[in-house]
């Protein structure tokens, strides 16, 4: 899984889908993830060094616009211009810790995060156009 943001940008959101995989009474772990503790780290691909540590997570359900459709949950987080200060590839995981114990997710694929540079280098005034005027 790969996502893609701007260096120093806070948004997009970094959002995942909790999917419904059968293997669990799903109504159920939905509900105690109402109540879960839920923190997002991220790594650096290369090193391992920690970027991002247990900062705070959050779960929200989506809107749906036929009533009769299943209720979905997201789990995001909400970046900040420190946690994307340094373009590079990332790892990213989301713990989810309830009464049942700690969920590490994403669980089948590694979660992947790109940070990359942005193509504008500075507004007015900036050193690669100090006069701040165009051309």
């Amino acid at each position: 899984m790969e996502f893609f943001i701007r260096k120093n940008a806070t948004l997009p959101i970094l959002k995942m889908q909790v999917v419904q995989d059968g293997r669990n009474d799903y109504n159920s772990f939905m509900e105690s993830l109402v109540n879960a503790n839920i923190r997002f780290s991220m790594k650096t691909e290369d090193t391992g060094i920690l970027k991002i540590a247990s900062k705070q997570a959050f779960i929200v359900e989506k809107t749906q616009e036929n009533p009769d459709a299943p209720v979905e949950y997201y789990i995001y987080y909400k970046w900040t211009g420190n946690d994307t200060k340094k373009s590079g590839r990332y790892i990213g995981e989301f713990s989810i810790t309830n009464t049942d114990g700690e969920l590490i997710a994403p669980i089948r694929e590694t979660l992947y995060i790109n940070i990359t540079d942005s193509f504008v280098t500075g507004g007015a005034g900036s050193s690669s156009n100090p006069s701040g005027g165009c051309c």
